[in-house]
């Protein structure tokens, strides 16, 4: 095994390696259900499952590390033309919990992150419909290659590079706290929802778009969605109706890009199931795995090509070995026994009901918001005009950090001033408590400097 201190590791990662993401000196070493410690032994409560939600089961499940263990004396790669039980053990696994009408009547291309499932995606939307565009909302975020990113609206993530020929962007999901319209809920028919249709007819070349992709409530963009818990007095199921009885007008496939929202996350096995939201399309990655990378582009089978079945058409060459899909049936398995997204509704039920309070005990939350656990707690100078807390949000973050507990925050180059909280789906409530104690107190701090 591989030895050596904090200093030693925090040197040779800044003299090698590129993060990408930023660079935190904690020097990581184990960790076990939703704590991780460092080098020196300091524990740290992990509510963000190191990578928006990616350790949806925890960490070092034995249930996943048998399942590999077992695997990984067996063989760890193969040409992903040949036919292996491991991957069609998954296949099986994921199909019985697709979310309708995909359950058991899917296929789906497996490969290793969310950015390779959404390329997937896009791809297959392409090649059935014969049409070349693509529409997605203003603050997403569908992965981090040269074509995904022209799927993003906000430019300092695309910054240096250009937008993909026909991919468009329309106002985000019922985002009442900041409604692009203007409106106020009952009252603006929701005009959000109406905004795909708009492009549709006047934004675009007649018949053109083969895909509309969503994320039920935005990931990196700032979680925007249901603000009270509660999606039934929100407008999310009628915005979600309209949104699909427009692609149908117009055949348009509708994607719903789980990476983030699914697995048990939203307190229902995909986030789509939450607003009854029925995908031609979904993916799936993060949590998917267990903590090893897997991801999968699943798609209704009657929408299949012959020529996708067994010609060549697509390859990512790491993805569906045999290791990792021993992770992700251990992952699956673990989804349905133990109830997890049951785990989560309850859990996130009990988490808002505490934090939503926030919004009146503290001046610098302007809104809670979020599903399951999957929460947002918005950041603002103000509440009156609402203007972004960024520099306080960051704050915030490190004094979590410093107090040992991770969570996430929104990128400063897209929305800046969201704090998420995505916990493992099995956290205990002792250590839920604990958590939203230390957040709490890093608020107050902040605030008390502002």
């Amino acid at each position: 095994m591989i030895k050596m201190t904090t200093e030693q590791a925090i040197e040779k990662s800044k003299k090698w390696c590129l993060h990408g993401w930023g660079f935190i000196p904690i020097a990581v070493d184990s960790a076990k259900g939703a704590v991780f410690k460092d080098l020196n032994g300091k524990e740290y409560l992990d509510f963000l499952s190191q990578t928006a939600g990616v350790l949806g089961i925890g960490h070092t499940h034995p249930k996943m590390v048998a399942y590999v263990k077992e695997q990984l004396e067996k063989i760890q790669h193969v040409l992903t033309g040949f036919v292996i039980p491991p991957r069609a053990e998954f296949g099986e696994k994921l199909a019985a919990v697709a979310p309708p009408p995909l359950t058991n009547n899917c296929m789906m291309y497996i490969a290793c992150g969310g950015s390779e499932a959404n390329e997937t995606a896009l791809k297959m939307a392409m090649l059935i419909t014969g049409k070349k565009e693509v529409i997605s909302q203003y603050h997403a975020y569908h992965g981090g290659t040269l074509a995904l990113m022209g799927l993003l609206a906000q430019a300092p993530h695309r910054k240096g590079f250009l937008r993909y020929p026909g991919f468009h962007n329309i106002p985000a999901t019922p985002y009442c706290y900041r409604c692009y319209q203007g409106k106020k809920y009952p009252d603006c028919d929701h005009e959000c929802a109406r905004q795909l249709e708009y492009h549709l007819k006047w934004g675009v070349e007649e018949d053109s778009v083969a895909a509309f992709i969503q994320e039920p409530i935005t990931g990196n963009g700032g979680h925007m969605g249901p603000n009270d818990n509660n999606h039934e007095k929100e407008p999310d199921k009628v915005y979600h109706k309209i949104i699909r009885e427009t692609c149908d007008k117009y055949n348009v496939l509708y994607i719903s890009d789980e990476v983030q929202c699914g697995m048990g996350r939203m307190g229902k096995n995909w986030g789509c199931m939450v607003y009854d939201m029925k995908p031609d399309i979904f993916t799936t990655a993060k949590a998917l795995g267990g903590g090893l990378p897997v991801s999968a582009a699943v798609i209704r089978k009657d929408l299949v090509p012959e020529k996708m079945k067994e010609a060549q058409w697509h390859i990512f060459t790491m993805g569906g070995s045999p290791i990792t899909m021993a992770a992700g049936i251990a992952a699956l398995e673990v989804l349905v026994e133990e109830n997890l997204a049951e785990k989560a509704k309850r859990q996130g039920e009990r988490i808002y009901k505490v934090i939503k309070e926030w919004e009146n005990t503290h001046k610098i939350v302007g809104e809670v918001r979020g599903e399951g656990l999957f929460i947002g707690i918005e950041l603002v100078k103000d509440k009156k005009t609402k203007e972004k807390a960024i520099d306080a949000a960051g704050a915030v973050f490190s004094k979590c950090l410093e107090k040992g507990l991770l969570l996430g925050v929104s990128a400063v180059g897209g929305w800046g001033n969201v704090l998420k909280l995505k916990p493992p789906l099995a956290i205990p409530d002792d250590q839920a408590d604990k958590g939203i104690a230390i957040i709490e107190e890093a608020i107050k701090e902040v605030e008390a400097k502002m």
